[in-house]
């Protein structure tokens, strides 16, 4: 079991940097920023990061304008990259914008 944990800490090591963006995609269509400020909790599977998450679709399209990041918060690792959203993203509290905005009205064409 030593060298697994010991695998893992360095892969985590190399991964979480400070000072280091990591962007992935939480859902199809929702991707997420992390910028690393503090690691020193890392073998414990903790970092301080800064983190914004915004629906690129909505973003490109100029329905949402882009997020800014969020105050510092020290998240757990396994926690980063959880998304409470639908797969097809929306907002991170499930809702969805696309009820509230329309390309163009029916009555003007």
């Amino acid at each position: 079991m030593a060298v697994h944990d010991s695998i893992r800490r360095w892969f985590r090591r190399r991964r979480y940097q400070v000072g280091q963006t990591i962007t992935r995609f939480v859902a199809r269509d929702v991707r997420r920023e992390v910028e690393i400020l503090d690691t020193s909790r890392l073998d414990e599977g903790f970092i301080t990061a800064r983190i914004r998450t915004g629906n690129l679709l909505y973003m490109s399209m100029g329905i949402a304008a882009p997020p800014e990041f969020e105050p510092p918060v020290e998240i757990a690792i396994v926690d980063l990259w959880q998304w409470t959203g639908q797969a097809w993203g929306g907002l991170p509290d499930g809702t969805s914008l696309v009820g509230t905005h329309q390309m163009g009205d029916k009555d003007e064409q």
